[in-house]
C-alpha cells in the first residue's frame, strides 16, 4: 500500500504556468489502428506522465483533431470524438455551472467512449473542481465528476489514487458528507482499499473528532436560538457526515482489519468512546456502537481503553433500552475475546467502586452486565466470572460508604445472581446466610436509619412463632423504588427455590427476611413465604401459636379477595393439611375457632373466582366429618350457599378450566358428593341430611347445570342390595343411551362433521336415525316428527350458540373418588315401620326425575336424567317401597310418548325428538318389569305405548336400509315365533307381513352383498356399536372400531337370520295353514343374476326343500328301522338320484316288504312300504310264478325288486322327458361314501354355549373355572335354558363333549327345535382336578372355544370381558342378580336374607351382553333388561342363538360365507347330480321369471328349461316350483 502510494504521487498534476491546457490530438489521432487495447496502468508508468501529453496538446478551437481509437472501426471512432469532444466543451471552465454539471452527468451516461487518457483531458479540464478553496457548488461538480470517472472499468491503481487525492482536497464542514460519500464509492463501501488503504484510515481517524465537534457545536446553536437556515443546513449536513462516518468506518473495519495499525486503532477507540460520553444521540450512539460492535468482532479493544469501554458499554445497557441487546453484544465479544480477564476484572472492579457522582451509572451498569452475563450463560455457554471474585466484594461490609444508588444496584446484582444454578450453589457452600441477610438489609435501610428494627429481626431465634416485629408495628417499605421491591421479589423467589437445601437455622433467619418484607411482596413471593411457613412446621398442631399463625394467614389472604388466587390456595391447602393433624380436642377446639369464624365472615356475594369457591368448599366438606352436629348442618348450609354463588359466577362470568377433569373434580356440589360418599359408612344421620341437600341443589334450577350435574351423578348411581342396604355403583353403564342424544367421543364428532356438511333441519328423520354411534332398538329412529312438535318457539335453550356438552360418554369418572366396595351397613332404603333416623327416602328422588320430566328445564340436566335413569330403574329393590312414584313415573312415560309431548332438543345438538323418544322407551322397557305392580289396564297401557312406537316407523321400505333396525326387527320376530301363547292368534294377513319383512331383507341384503364384492364404493348401511358389558371400564366395542369391517360382514348375518326367521315362523304357524303360504313365499325366493336371470340361490333352494317337507307333515323327525335288517330272504337294495333328494329303496324280495329312506337338503325321511296282497280267489288259476305256488322246502322266490316300489311311487306310463328321468346310482364303494358323508350332515344347525357360574367375590378365571358347584338360582337357570341330558350313549352332536368315559361330566343341558340345536358346556357340571390340573386348562379347552358365553355373575362385582382371554370369545351373555346379596369383600360374612324362597322368587336379574371390541353387538339387550328368573332363561337362550348365527357368520369372513347344514346336504346331493347325471341333463339353476302358469292338453309342444332336477317350461317356473298348486290344500277341520 505504501509503495503504491508512494509511485503514485507522481501522477499528480503539475500547474500550468499559462493556465492554458494543450492536448496533442494530432498525435492521438495518428496513433496506429493496430494497437488493440489503451496502455495498463502497468504500462502508463513507462510511459510520458499525463501532464506531459497535456501540455504538448493545444486544444483551441479549430485546432486538427487527430484521435486514433484504438480497435474501433473509423466510423465508432467518430462517434467516440464526437462525445469527448462535446464533454470537453461542456466542462469548459468557460462554461456555467449547471452546464459544466450537465457535462459531468454526459461523461458518466457515455463512459464508455472514453479512454484513460481522454478521460485524464476530463479531470484537467475540471481542475479548478478540486481545489481546496473552490466553492461547495464547485466541488459538488467535482464529486459528481468522479462519481462518473468511477463508473470506467479500465480504472488503475493511477487513477485510483489520483481520484483520491482530488477526493481528499479539504473542504468546508458542510461539504464533508459529500467527501465522505465519494470515499465510500471509490472503496465500494470499504471493500477495495488499493492502493490508498492506509491513507483513507489515517484520513478518516482524523475527521472523527472535529466532526463530531462540529456538530455539537451546531446543535448548541441550534438550542441557543441563534439557529439560522445556514446553521440548521449546517447541523444536518454535519449530523448526515457523522453518521456516513460512522458507516464507512465500520465497513473498513469488517472488511480490511489488517488495514489498522495500532495507532489509527488506538485513535479511533478513543474518539468513539468520547463520542459515546458526550452525546446524548441515540442515532450518534447506535454509529459509534456499530464501529465498537465491528472493533470487538475482528480485531480487539487497546488496552488503554479497554476499561473505559466496559463502563462505557455498561452505562449504555442500563441508561438506552433500545441499545441494551447492542451494548450487551459488544461486551460478549469483549468476554470471547483475548482480554477476557481484563475484561471480567474491569467488570468487578467497576461493579464494586461505591463512588458517588455521575459514575454511578457505570457502576449500576457493570453489575446489570454481569448479573446479565450469568443469566445469559445458560444459552451461549460464557466463561464463568469466578464467584470469588463476585461474592467477596458483593457481601464486603468493611466498604463505606455506599450511596443509596449503590445499594439499587447491589440488589439488582444479588436478584440477577440467585437465578444462576452455579453461584446458588457456590453461596449454599459458603453458608454465611447471616451476612447474606445483613448485606440486603442494609441495601433496604441507611446506616442511620432502622437499626433497632434490623437490629431486632438479625437476633430473633424462635421457631414456633411469627417473630416478635410482625407482631407489633408493621415496617413501612412504601418508600422503596419499584424497582428495588421488584429487585427483593426476586432475591425471595430464589432463595424460595433453594428453601429445601438451607439448614434449618439459616431458614428461620431467611424467613425473617421473607416476612419483614410481606407488605412489598409479590404474589409469586407471598407463595414463597407461604411454602416457607409450611416449611418450618409453624402450622403443626402442638404447644406453639400454630393457631396465631393459620389466623393471620386467614386475615391476610383468605378474607381479602383482593389476594393472589394461588396464594389463597396455599392457604387453603394448609389448612387442609392442619386439618388431616388434629388429634388432641383442644386443637379441634383451636382449629374450629379459625375456621368457622372464617366460613362466617367470607362475603360470599363479593367473591368471583370459580376456583377459590370450589377449594374453600372442599376445605368446608372435609372439615364437616369431623365437626359437631351443628356445626355439620351449618356447613351444609353453607355448602348450598357457596353452590348458589358459583352458580351465579358461572352464569355471569364463566370460567374455563384447563381441561375437563379439573372441572369435574373442584365444583361446590362435587364437595357435597364427596362428603355423601364419606358419611355413607360413618353416620347414617348425616348420610340422610346430605342426601336431603343434593336433592335440594337438583331442584334448584336456577343453578347452573355445572353444579347440579355432581349431584346427578351420585344420585343416578345410587342402588340397594337385596336387604336395602344402600350403596353406590361406580359405573352408571349408559353408553348406548348417550350415543342415542350425541353424548359420546364419537358420536360428538361424527355430529360436527355432519353439521358441517350442511343444515340437520333440511333432512328427514329417517336421514338422521341412520347416524353412526346411536343406540338402536326396534323402535328408534322409525319415530316420526311433526314439523311442529320440533319447532319450540320461544323455549329459552331453542338458541342458536352452540355450547360445549358439559358430559360425555366415555369420560371422567362420574364420581370424585371410588365409592365403598360394600353395602352400607348403618344406611338402608326407607321401609314402612323401620328406624327413620337410618333411611333415605328414594321416593323424595323418584319424585325429582318425575318433576324433571313433566317440566324439563336444562338440556344437559334433561339428557342426563333421560340415558341414567334405565339403569337405575334396573335396581327394583331400590324403589320397592316408591311404588306410588313408580306409577307416576309409568304415566308420564306413557302419557308423553302416546301424545308426543316430551322435551324437544335444542336445535344446536343435532338431537332429533325421536331419539329422546328412544330414550324414553328405554325407560318403558324397564318399567316392564315392575308390571307385577300394575294393574292389567296399565300394563295394557305400556303395550299400546310400545306398539305405538312401531306403528310410527316410517315404511319397511325406508328402514330397510337401516342395518342395525334390520337385526334388531329380525332378532325380535325370530324371538316372537318362539312364544305361541303371543302370535297364536295372528291372522294370515298378519303373518304374511311376517313373510314380507324377511323377503325384502332378503333382497336388500343380496344387494349390499353385491356392492360389497363390486367394490363400487357404495356407502355400506350404518351400523351402531351398542353399550356393553356390566362394566363400562371392559368389553364394550369401542365407536372408533372398524366400523367398514363390521358394515361389510352384516349384510351375511342379516342374510341367514332374514331365512331363519322366514324358517321358523312357517314351522309355528297351523298345519292346516301352511299351504297357503307356499305360493306366495316360493314367487319371493327367487333373485336375479348380474345378467338379468332369475338365480335360485342355494339357502332358497333348501327353504323350499323345508317347505316341501313339512307343509303337509307335522309328525316331526323319522329314524332309521333297525328291524328290517332281520327279515327273512333275500333283500335289495338300490338308490336313486330323483330331483334334488336321494331316494333310497331297500326291499325284502319275498314279501315285497320295502324300507323307504328319503335323503333332502332339509331332512332325512324314513318309511316303510308295503302293498297289501291280497290272496287269490279259489277260481285263479295259479301260474308257476305264483307267490303261493312253492313247493314245500323249495328256496324263497324273488317276488319284487326295488325298482318295481320306486317306479311304482314316482312313475306312470307318461313320457319322461330325459332331464326329468332319475338317475339310478351304481352300487358301489363311491356311491355308498357319499351317502355316508351326506349323512354326517346333521339336520339341524348346532351350536355350542358356556355357561359359566361366578360365585361370590370370584373375579380371576381359574377359581371361577374350579367351581364344581353353584346356586340354586342357577339351577333354575339352566333349567330354564334347555333340558338335563346324559353324555354316555349321547345320540346327538355333543359339541366336543366326551360321551363315552364322563370326562367331561355325566350330564349336561342342551335345546333343541326343528331347526337349531344348543349344547350347552357347563364347568360347573364338569370334574375339577385342582392338584392335577389347577389352572382348569380341561374346562377351558371348552369355553375358550366357545363363541358365546352365559356368565351368571354372582361375584357381585362387575364383569371383565378379557376374564377369560381368548381369540374365539366374542360375546359374553351377562346375567346379574339386581340386588348384591350384601357384602363383597372375602371374610365379611353377608347381612343374612330373611326369607330365602322369598329371595329366588323376587329377586329380579339384570341381562346384558358384553361384545369383543372388533364385533357389533346383535341383541337388544345390548343395554340393560330387566325381568324375573323365570322369564330370564328363554331371552338369554335366544340371544345366545342369535349370537351364535352372527358369531358363525363372523368367524368364517375370512375363508368365505358360513354355510348351513342344509346347504352342505344339499351341495353333497348336487355333487352326485353332477356326477351321475345322464348326457343332456343339465344342473343349471338358471330360469326366467315366470308371469302365470299354461295349461296343456293332449298334443301342445312343450319347451322347457332344465331347473334343479326337473324340467318346466320358460313362462312358468317359478308356479312350476309352487308345489302346494298341484298337491293341493289340507282337508278343512271344521
Amino acid at each position: 500500500m505504501a509503495t503504491h502510494i508512494e509511485e503514485d504521487r507522481g501522477y499528480m498534476p503539475e500547474p500550468n504556468p499559462t493556465g492554458a491546457e494543450t492536448f496533442n490530438i494530432s498525435a492521438y489521432m495518428n496513433q496506429s489502428d493496430t494497437a488493440d487495447h489503451s496502455p495498463s496502468p502497468i504500462e502508463a508508468t513507462a510511459s510520458p506522465s499525463l501532464q506531459d501529453r497535456i501540455r504538448s496538446i493545444n486544444l483551441a478551437q479549430g485546432s486538427p483533431l487527430e484521435i486514433p481509437l484504438a480497435s474501433r472501426h473509423n466510423k465508432q471512432r467518430e462517434v467516440d470524438l464526437k462525445v469527448i469532444r462535446h464533454a470537453l466543451d461542456l466542462l469548459n471552465k468557460t462554461q456555467s455551472l449547471q452546464n459544466r454539471k450537465s457535462g459531468a452527468e454526459y461523461v458518466g451516461s457515455n463512459i464508455s467512449a472514453f479512454s484513460l487518457d481522454a478521460l485524464g483531458a476530463v479531470w484537467a479540464t475540471t481542475e479548478d473542481a478540486f481545489k481546496q478553496d473552490a466553492s461547495i457548488s464547485l466541488r459538488h461538480l467535482g464529486f459528481a465528476l468522479i462519481d462518473s470517472s468511477l463508473l470506467h472499468t479500465g480504472l488503475g491503481l493511477a487513477e485510483r489514487m489520483k481520484l483520491f487525492r482530488m477526493i481528499i482536497v479539504p473542504i468546508e464542514s458542510i461539504g464533508i458528507e459529500k467527501q465522505i460519500q465519494a470515499l465510500a464509492a471509490i472503496t465500494n463501501r470499504g471493500k477495495d482499499l488499493e492502493p490508498f488503504g492506509r491513507s483513507l484510515v489515517a484520513y478518516l481517524s482524523a475527521q472523527l473528532g472535529p466532526i463530531h465537534e462540529s456538530l455539537i457545536e451546531a446543535r448548541k446553536k441550534l438550542k441557543a436560538d441563534r439557529a439560522d437556515v445556514h446553521t440548521k443546513a449546517c447541523a444536518t449536513a454535519m449530523r448526515k457526515a457523522l453518521f456516513s462516518l460512522f458507516s464507512l468506518i465500520e465497513d473498513v473495519f469488517r472488511a480490511h482489519p489488517d488495514a489498522i495499525d495500532g495507532h489509527e486503532l488506538s485513535v479511533i477507540v478513543h474518539d468513539i468512546l468520547k463520542i459515546l460520553q458526550m452525546t446524548s444521540s441515540e442515532r450518534d450512539m447506535k454509529g459509534a456502537l456499530s464501529i465498537i460492535q465491528a472493533v470487538t468482532r475482528v480485531s480487539h479493544i487497546p488496552g488503554e481503553s479497554l476499561r473505559l469501554c466496559v463502563e462505557v458499554l455498561g452505562a449504555i445497557f442500563v441508561g438506552i433500552d433500545e441499545l441494551q441487546n447492542m451494548a450487551f453484544g459488544c461486551v460478549q465479544d469483549l468476554v470471547f475475546s483475548r482480554d477476557q480477564l481484563n475484561v471480567l476484572s474491569s467488570l468487578t472492579d467497576t461493579a464494586f467502586s461505591a463512588i458517588q457522582g455521575p459514575e454511578s451509572m457505570n457502576v449500576k451498569g457493570a453489575m446489570a452486565i454481569i448479573g446479565h452475563l450469568l443469566q445469559a450463560d445458560k444459552n451461549v455457554h460464557l466463561p464463568m466470572i469466578p464467584f470469588t471474585q463476585l461474592y467477596d466484594p458483593l457481601f464486603d461490609r468493611t466498604k463505606t460508604p455506599k450511596t443509596a444508588e449503590y445499594r439499587r444496584n447491589w440488589l439488582c446484582l444479588f436478584g440477577q445472581l440467585l437465578v444462576v444454578p452455579s453461584f446458588i450453589e457456590y453461596i449454599l457452600l459458603r453458608d454465611e446466610w447471616t451476612t447474606i441477610v445483613e448485606e440486603t438489609i442494609d441495601a433496604i435501610y441507611s446506616d442511620n436509619g432502622e437499626t433497632q428494627l434490623k437490629t431486632t429481626i438479625l437476633t430473633s431465634s424462635t421457631h414456633t412463632s411469627f417473630p416478635s416485629p410482625y407482631q407489633s408495628e408493621t415496617p413501612d417499605l412504601s418508600s422503596l423504588l419499584p424497582a428495588t421491591k421488584e429487585n427483593l421479589n426476586h432475591i425471595v423467589d430464589a432463595l424460595g427455590n433453594v428453601w429445601p437445601r438451607i439448614a434449618k437455622e439459616a431458614q428461620w433467619k431467611i424467613f425473617q427476611l421473607f416476612y419483614f418484607l410481606r407488605n412489598i411482596l409479590s404474589a409469586q413471593s407471598q407463595r414463597v413465604l407461604v411454602s416457607c411457613i409450611v416449611e418450618l412446621d409453624m402450622l403443626c398442631p402442638n404447644d406453639g401459636d400454630w393457631d396465631d399463625c393459620l389466623s393471620q394467614l386467614v386475615t391476610k389472604f383468605i378474607l381479602a379477595p383482593s389476594s393472589d388466587i394461588t396464594t389463597r390456595f396455599l392457604v387453603l391447602q394448609s389448612l387442609k393439611d392442619t386439618l388431616s393433624l388434629l388429634k388432641l380436642e383442644d386443637h379441634r377446639s383451636r382449629y374450629r375457632a379459625v375456621v368457622m369464624p372464617m366460613l362466617d365472615t367470607i362475603r360470599w356475594h363479593e367473591e368471583d373466582d370459580l376456583f377459590f369457591m370450589n377449594k374453600i368448599a372442599d376445605l368446608a366438606a372435609t372439615y364437616a366429618l369431623i365437626a359437631e352436629s351443628n356445626d355439620f348442618d351449618h356447613l351444609l348450609q353453607l355448602l348450598y350457599l357457596m353452590s348458589s354463588v358459583v352458580s351465579k359466577i358461572q352464569v355471569d362470568s364463566p370460567q374455563t378450566y384447563e381441561n375437563e377433569d379439573e372441572a369435574a373434580r373442584n365444583m361446590v356440589s362435587v364437595a357435597m358428593v364427596r362428603l355423601f360418599l364419606q358419611c355413607l359408612t360413618t353416620s347414617a344421620v348425616r348420610t340422610s341430611s346430605v342426601y336431603a341437600a343434593l336433592i335440594e341443589v337438583v331442584r334448584s334450577r336456577e343453578f347452573a347445570p355445572c353444579i347440579r350435574l355432581p349431584a346427578l351423578r351420585l344420585l343416578t348411581r345410587l342402588r340397594c342390595d337385596i336387604n336395602y342396604a344402600i350403596y353406590v355403583t361406580p359405573n352408571a353403564d349408559s353408553l348406548g343411551l348417550a350415543a342415542a342424544v350425541a353424548r359420546t367421543e364419537a358420536s360428538k364428532v361424527r355430529l360436527s362433521v355432519y353439521q358441517n356438511q350442511g343444515d340437520r333441519s333440511n333432512l328427514s328423520d329417517d336421514q338422521s336415525g341412520s347416524r353412526i354411534g346411536r343406540s338402536s332398538t326396534i323402535i328408534h329412529s322409525g319415530l316420526r316428527e311433526s314439523r311442529a312438535s320440533t319447532q319450540s318457539a320461544g323455549r329459552k335453550d331453542a338458541e342458536t350458540h352452540v355450547h360445549p356438552p358439559q358430559w360425555l360418554y366415555p369420560g371422567l369418572p362420574g364420581l370424585p373418588q371410588d365409592p365403598p366396595e360394600n353395602p352400607s351397613l348403618l344406611v338402608k332404603q326407607y321401609t314402612p315401620g323401620g328406624p327413620k333416623d337410618i333411611t333415605i327416602r328414594l321416593s323424595e328422588w323418584l319424585a325429582e326425575v318425575i318433576s324433571m320430566l313433566q317440566t324439563p328445564d336444562d338440556w344437559e340436566i334433561y339428557s342426563y336424567v333421560l340415558v341414567h335413569l334405565p339403569s337405575q330403574l334396573s335396581n327394583p329393590t331400590l324403589f320397592s317401597t316408591a311404588s306410588p312414584h313408580i306409577h307416576l313415573l309409568r304415566n308420564v312415560v306413557v302419557s308423553q310418548l302416546m301424545g308426543g309431548t316430551f322435551r324437544t332438543p335444542p336445535a344446536t345438538t343435532g338431537v332429533k325428538k325421536g331419539d329422546v323418544a328412544f330414550c324414553l322407551y328405554n325407560t318403558l322397557v324397564m318399567l316392564l318389569g315392575y308390571y307385577e305392580r300394575f294393574s292389567h289396564s296399565e300394563q295394557d297401557d305400556m303395550v299400546r305405548a310400545m306398539l305405538d312406537g312401531i306403528s310410527s316407523w316410517d315404511r319397511v321400505a325406508k328402514i330397510i336400509t337401516q342395518t342395525h333396525l334390520a337385526m334388531d326387527i329380525l332378532e325380535f320376530l325370530a324371538g316372537l315365533a318362539r312364544l305361541p301363547d303371543v302370535y297364536v292368534r295372528l291372522r294370515e294377513d298378519e303373518l304374511r307381513t311376517v313373510f314380507a319383512i324377511c323377503v325384502r331383507y332378503l333382497e336388500h341384503s343380496r344387494d349390499q352383498r353385491t356392492k360389497s364384492r363390486a367394490g363400487t364404493g357404495t356407502e355400506l348401511t350404518q351400523v351402531f356399536n351398542r353399550s356393553s358389558g356390566i362394566s363400562g371400564d371392559s368389553g364394550a366395542p369401542s365407536e372408533s372400531s372398524n366400523i367398514f369391517e363390521v358394515q361389510k360382514d352384516l349384510p351375511q348375518y342379516i342374510f341367514a337370520l332374514a331365512y331363519h326367521v322366514l324358517t321358523i315362523w312357517f314351522l309355528s304357524i297351523r298345519l292346516v295353514d301352511r299351504p297357503k303360504h307356499v305360493g306366495w313365499i316360493t314367487s319371493n325366493l327367487a333373485s336375479r343374476n348380474d345378467q338379468g336371470n332369475n338365480v335360485l340361490e342355494e339357502q332358497s333352494q333348501v327353504t323350499l326343500d323345508m317347505m316341501h317337507r313339512t307343509a303337509y307333515l307335522d309328525l316331526g323327525e323319522t329314524i332309521p328301522s333297525k328291524e328290517f335288517s332281520k327279515m327273512d330272504g333275500p333283500v335289495f337294495k338300490k338308490s336313486w338320484l330323483l330331483g334334488l333328494s336321494v331316494v333310497t329303496v331297500e326291499t325284502a324280495s319275498g314279501n315285497g316288504l320295502t324300507y323307504l329312506v328319503k335323503r333332502q337338503a332339509s331332512g332325512t325321511t324314513y318309511a316303510v312300504y308295503q302293498q297289501n296282497t291280497a290272496p287269490l280267489p279259489p277260481h285263479h288259476v295259479r301260474g308257476p310264478t305264483d307267490v303261493n305256488n312253492l313247493l314245500p322246502g323249495a328256496q324263497p322266490r324273488i317276488n319284487v325288486f326295488p325298482n318295481h316300489v320306486f317306479l311304482q311311487l314316482t312313475s306312470t306310463i307318461a313320457p319322461t322327458p330325459s332331464p326329468m328321468e332319475p338317475i339310478c346310482l351304481p352300487d358301489d364303494e363311491a356311491t355308498r361314501r357319499a351317502i355316508a358323508t351326506f349323512d354326517r350332515n346333521d339336520t339341524v344347525d348346532g351350536y355350542k354355549v358356556g355357561v359359566i357360574y361366578v360365585g361370590g367375590n370370584q373375579t380371576e378365571e381359574a377359581e371361577i373355572l374350579a367351581n364344581f358347584e353353584h346356586s340354586e338360582a342357577f339351577e333354575q337357570l339352566l333349567a330354564g335354558l334347555g333340558t338335563k341330558v346324559e353324555l354316555r350313549g349321547a345320540i346327538f352332536n355333543t359339541q366336543g363333549l366326551d360321551k363315552e368315559d364322563d370326562t367331561d361330566g355325566t350330564h349336561t343341558y342342551a335345546w333343541r327345535d326343528r331347526i337349531t340345536e344348543i349344547v350347552f358346556h357347563v364347568p360347573s357340571m364338569m370334574p375339577t382336578n385342582k392338584k392335577g390340573d389347577p389352572a382348569c386348562v380341561k374346562k377351558k379347552s371348552h369355553i375358550g372355544n366357545d363363541f358365546v358365553n352365559i356368565i351368571f355373575n354372582d361375584s357381585g362385582f362387575p364383569f371383565k370381558f378379557d376374564t377369560f382371554p381368548s381369540q374365539f370369545n366374542y360375546v359374553n351373555i351377562i346375567i346379574t342378580p339386581e340386588s348384591p346379596l350384601g357384602c363383597k369383600n372375602p371374610g365379611v360374612v353377608p347381612a343374612p336374607v330373611e326369607d330365602h324362597s322369598r329371595q329366588l322368587q323376587q329377586l329380579y336379574f339384570t341381562v346384558q351382553t358384553q361384545s369383543h371390541p372388533s364385533f357389533p353387538n346383535l341383541s337388544p339387550a345390548a343395554s340393560y333388561k330387566l325381568l324375573p328368573l323365570q322369564h330370564a332363561a328363554g331371552l338369554v337362550r335366544q340371544i345366545a342363538l342369535n349370537a351364535s348365527v352372527f358369531s358363525n357368520v363372523w368367524a368364517n369372513r375370512a375363508g368365505g360365507e358360513h354355510v348351513s347344514s342344509w346347504r352342505n346336504r344339499l351341495r353333497e346331493i348336487k355333487k352326485l347330480r353332477a356326477r351321475f347325471a345322464n348326457s343332456g341333463t343339465s344342473v343349471s339353476e338358471r330360469y326366467p321369471g315366470a308371469k302365470g302358469t299354461k295349461t296343456y292338453v293332449e298334443g301342445d309342444p312343450f319347451t322347457g328349461l332344465v331347473v334343479m332336477g326337473g324340467l318346466a317350461e320358460d313362462d312358468g317356473i317359478l308356479s312350476s316350483l309352487d308345489f302346494s298348486r298341484w298337491a293341493g290344500p289340507n282337508p278343512s277341520l271344521e
